[in-house]
């Protein structure tokens, strides 16, 4: 038999696409499940909560409200009957409502599966009993079907003429011909309805099945929904339907980077805006010491974004010509919608740990479409999700504001995104020419981020570069009075280096010596170098030998390793100590490996020099020696301190020659 349910019946059954209380299975048809069936139908019809409706899937037992699967099945049943009972029955809820029936066939087995979409003049009352003329107002509690009394009944009657906006007919004047077939059979393929397989396109059939339409005095029109998500533009129809994004460079938002504006269908929406967010957002990696596995975060997790961006399409209103609107900033992306929540929902119930009461929704169809699409998930379950995502991520608390006019989500972004932006935009300034601006940018993520050490490194080394010391010094020391740091070698680092600079060698020896201990391999090797060039060897010589059996394929610090190792052996004057000669032998040797490692002529060029060098002080080959010394001098001509070299050992190596003859 043909399915032409205009969703995924296996989602349907396993509650992917549709939540569980808004479904009800029936193993068998009698009597009893008839009488409970209409009832059922009815609560669905009045949609006291604005989720669409509800499916009655008749065929299939249940324990707990979930499915035993394989289905019973209703073979033994006249499929017909039924649906004529069905019928018959529904045909006494008053005013006149019908739901939408499908045979189906899963896992071999026959099913009857009872759509019965929110209807358009709620609400419903059906009969308590098959027999008699008794009647009640029926409502879905859970899972449950209730009759609705008292404040429940009052509620109900409060939804009277109260279709939501986007199931209400269109008042466009647009007709059908605005849907697009192409979208339709692209949503239908989407979410794996067979209604549109097979050999042509039965417009009418597949239209009316999937409520698209509105009838009205003999003809058809599209509902807004239908226009929303299955026109091309529906900006054009409805003004304000899409999506404007904004990034900006600084906080007040008047230095505009670029601005995007998102049109098409609903869903297309979520989707391009959600892809250019992402195209924007870093994954951010840092090393963690002392473990082989690397710390990874997201400028903002792409879950919670979209999680913001759908509830913003959800939940917005089609009736307001203001767009949603996604600014930003270099330290948060603000979700904006208009206008704010519907009446019950109150700031409170956004504060963490608290929950979003089950008020009315907006809007059914909307709603109900994306979760088709698996864009949106179940009622509820967005904001704790945006919560435990941006936690997972490493990132400060999501921030919720609203008024009656307004809702807006505010997602910070993660504070090494914040550094890197400020690192980023502070960069392009520098290069322009525009060191005071450069300066600033750093300056405000500074104070957002007072433990950020690449931050606070890179205002210290642009100070030093304007000799602006103070501006350095007060950066360092306010660095240093933050307990919890991040990239913490990186102000000390440039600290110190600016003190060489300027020939303060003590200054950067006491800089580097307050340096934490628990640092990366890389900063700590350029602890090690600041060290050497301050001329502390001891301390140069203490760092590289914890460091290096990490940083071994680095040819930087196996040439400066060695270099340091010179240095102490130059150190002691008595040529025959042991120590002497066993510092140099071990300075060849890492010579020798900073001259395999390197591509950089002139690293290698210094390398083969100081090798040449350090055999001659531990009289080895002379061969070896002449031949290190013209490797560097043919790497390097220019650089007329190897040949002069290189020629007064020669001249001295001839005169110990004649001397020993």
């Amino acid at each position: 038999m043909p399915n032409d349910l205009p969703i995924d019946l296996d989602s349907l059954i396993h509650a992917r696409s549709v939540e569980d209380n808004r479904r009800e299975f029936k193993a068998v048809w009698n009597e009893r499940t008839s009488d409970s069936t209409v009832r059922s139908i009815c609560a669905f019809a009045n949609d006291l909560m604005n989720l669409n409706g509800g499916y009655v899937i008749i065929g299939v037992e249940e324990s707990g409200g979930r499915p035993i699967l394989p289905p019973r099945g209703l073979d033994d049943a006249d499929l017909d009957s039924i649906q004529r009972e069905i019928r018959g029955q529904c045909a006494r809820i008053d005013p006149d409502y019908q739901p939408l029936l499908f045979p189906v066939l899963y896992d071999g087995k026959s099913l009857l599966v009872v759509w019965a979409p929110a209807g358009d003049t709620r609400p419903y009352q059906a009969p308590k009993r098959r027999k008699g003329g008794e009647r009640a107002y029926y409502a879905r509690q859970g899972s449950e079907t209730v009759e609705a009394t008292g404040a429940l009944l009052s509620q109900l009657f409060g939804q009277t003429g109260r279709t939501p906006f986007d199931d209400r007919r269109s008042l466009s004047e647009k007709d059908m011909s605005a849907v697009s077939e192409r979208l339709v059979k692209e949503f239908l393929t989407d979410v794996g309805s067979e209604l549109a397989r097979g050999d042509g396109f039965d417009r009418e059939r597949i239209y009316a099945n999937m409520r698209l339409t509105y009838r009205m005095n003999g003809y058809v029109v599209p509902r807004n929904f239908a226009l929303l998500f299955f026109s091309e533009d529906p900006d054009e129809i409805f003004p304000g339907a899409r999506i404007e994004i904004a990034q900006f460079a600084d906080d007040a938002g008047g230095d505009l980077i670029e601005e995007r504006i998102i049109r098409g269908p609903l869903h297309h929406q979520v989707r391009r805006a959600l892809i250019y967010l992402d195209s924007l957002s870093d994954v951010l990696l840092e090393k963690v010491p002392g473990q082989a596995e690397t710390d990874k975060a997201a400028s903002y997790p792409y879950e919670a974004m979209r999680e913001a961006v759908v509830n913003a399409v959800y939940h917005r209103s089609y009736e307001d010509r203001e767009p949603t609107k996604i600014y930003m900033y270099p330290d948060r992306m603000e979700i904006i919608s208009y206008p704010g929540p519907v009446q019950g929902v109150e700031p409170r119930h956004f504060e963490a740990g608290e929950t979003v009461p089950p008020v009315s929704a907006r809007n059914r169809k909307i709603g109900e479409t994306l979760k088709e699409l698996r864009l949106a998930e179940a009622r509820g379950t967005g904001l704790p999700k945006i919560r435990r995502r941006m936690s997972e991520n490493g990132s400060p608390e999501p921030r919720f504001d609203f008024a009656s006019s307004y809702f807006r989500a505010v997602l910070p972004a993660h504070p090494r995104y914040i550094a890197i932006h400020a690192l980023r935009e502070s960069a392009l300034s520098w290069a322009t020419g525009n060191r005071s601006r450069a300066v600033e940018h750093l300056q405000r993520a500074a104070a957002d981020l007072p433990g950020s050490g690449a931050v606070a490194g890179q205002i210290i080394e642009y100070a030093a570069a304007m000799d602006d010391m103070a501006l350095a010094r007060d950066a360092f020391d306010r660095f240093q009075a933050v307990p919890d740091k991040t990239e913490a070698a990186q102000p000390y680092l440039r600290y110190a280096e600016a003190m060489l600079n300027r020939r303060k060698a003590d200054d950067a020896v006491r800089a580097l010596a307050l340096m934490p201990s628990a640092s990366g391999v890389g900063d700590m090797v350029e602890s090690a170098i600041l060290s050497k060039r301050a001329r502390n060897y001891e301390e140069a010589h203490r760092i590289f030998e914890t460091a290096y059996p990490q940083a071994r394929g680095d040819a930087r610090a196996a040439h400066e390793f060695a270099q340091t190792k010179i240095a102490l052996a130059r150190a002691i004057r008595d040529r025959r100590d042991p120590a002497k000669r066993e510092l140099n032998r071990q300075a060849a040797e890492l010579l020798r490996h900073a001259i395999q490692l390197t591509d950089d002529p002139t690293r290698k060029a210094w390398s083969w020099f100081d090798l040449a060098q350090t055999l001659s002080w531990t009289r080895e080959s002379k061969t070896e020696i002449e031949n290190s010394f013209k490797q560097a001098i043919r790497l390097r001509p220019e650089e007329t301190i190897f040949s002069d070299v290189y020629n007064q050992w020669r001249r001295t190596s001839r005169s110990a020659s004649r001397r020993r003859r």
